[in-house]
């Protein structure tokens, strides 16, 4: 179903002073004596999870778009940590890839060995649902004996479980996943999910010969690109909360600015590429600007141009588009200095269009 824009606001840039959206950060109040469902997903979280109390959960973004739980019993040295959070953008394979990175450049984990490889890995008790699972041996770390990490798609949701152990071997630490997966009901799923495909090297990178530049901005285009936005992000939470199931789309990591930025492409993609930022689902889309190509569908002149989208919990932000496909960097230096054209409302009822009155 399309959403409506109820609400059309038109900013000064000026007044848009931050670059990047920021997480607000809180510990969220719940009965620590009783088992917390989330209200968007129906994912209960029990008192108690592979015989660890829950002791925090953290909100990141609101609404409970965006939660992490940790379990743990004192000074006991073993820790559970879960995530849910709102599915976007990208896919298990790409958010996965970022949690792993995420453990091997912790200096706490002293260089982590992978004990198993990189598992394809269902969920136990609910083989249904598919997904990707590392175990690490950490044997220079003074902090740990082994860590891991499990992530699937849940109905529109990633879930992504953390343990770690200071006695624990990884092959002690997977059942200890294993057994407080179990312990985790997910919503039934009505079709077996195609197993995940891990992240590989793209075979080639993709080459950027001539810096891109700003490419025509108006009214028009920037208020189309901001409906288009709108039902993109439709079809993304459609699709990731349909009952239909759907072939799994092979990701290929490309360039990346830091170990946490990193590109990557769908289905070796030549045309559009994903930049994960950070591990907890906020990413920029770079792709061939739709709004444009309609708008020049009827001109003989027809110049392709690219847009630039932060995706976020609750937010499309679009950017000045481009004149040819920009490069990371070029990426980047477009969201830091905030040429922002239009930020799209994508959760909740009432939806809204704010357009920046220099995308005018």
């Amino acid at each position: 179903m399309l959403r409506r824009v109820h609400q059309i606001t038109i900013l000064a840039m000026a007044a848009m002073s931050i670059a990047m959206p920021a997480a607000a950060q809180e510990e969220l109040q719940i009965d620590e004596n009783a088992v917390w469902e989330h209200p968007h997903s129906g994912i209960a979280f029990p008192v108690s999870l592979g015989e660890l109390q829950r002791a925090k959960v953290t909100q990141f973004a609101p609404d409970y778009l965006n939660l992490g739980f940790s379990y743990r019993e004192g000074n006991d040295p073993d820790e559970l940590s879960v995530y849910i959070y709102r599915n976007t953008n990208g896919g298990v394979p790409v958010w996965f890839e970022q949690a792993r990175t995420s453990v091997e450049v912790r200096d706490i984990y002293a260089e982590p060995q992978l004990a198993f490889g990189t598992e394809q890995y269902a969920w136990p008790g609910a083989e249904t649902w598919q997904g990707l699972r590392a175990v690490y041996s950490t044997p220079d770390s003074t902090y740990s004996t082994s860590t891991g990490i499990a992530l699937f798609s849940v109905k529109g949701w990633y879930v992504k479980m953390r343990a770690t152990s200071g006695k624990k071997t990884a092959t002690e630490l997977a059942q200890f996943m294993d057994a407080a997966l179990a312990e985790l009901t997910p919503p039934a799923a009505e079709f077996a999910q195609s197993p995940m495909v891990p992240v590989e090297e793209c075979a080639e990178q993709l080459k950027f010969r001539k810096k891109a530049k700003d490419a025509k901005v108006d009214g028009a285009a920037s208020m189309l690109s901001a409906l288009l936005g709108g039902i993109v992000a439709d079809k993304v939470q459609e699709r990731a909360e349909s009952d239909e199931p759907s072939e799994a789309v092979e990701w290929c990591r490309d360039a990346k600015l830091t170990p946490m930025q990193v590109a990557y492409r769908a289905n070796a993609s030549t045309d559009s590429y994903l930049i994960a930022l950070g591990d907890g689902g906020l990413a920029v889309s770079v792709a061939p600007d739709t709004s444009a190509a309609l708008l020049d569908a009827k001109s003989k002149n027809k110049k392709a141009s690219y847009s630039v989208v932060v995706i976020t919990d609750t937010q499309r932000i679009n950017y000045v588009p481009q004149n040819r496909m920009p490069s990371l960097d070029r990426v980047m230096e477009i969201i830091n200095v905030n040429r922002r054209t239009s930020t799209v409302s994508t959760w909740g009822d009432d939806s809204s269009i704010e357009l920046n009155s220099n995308a005018l």
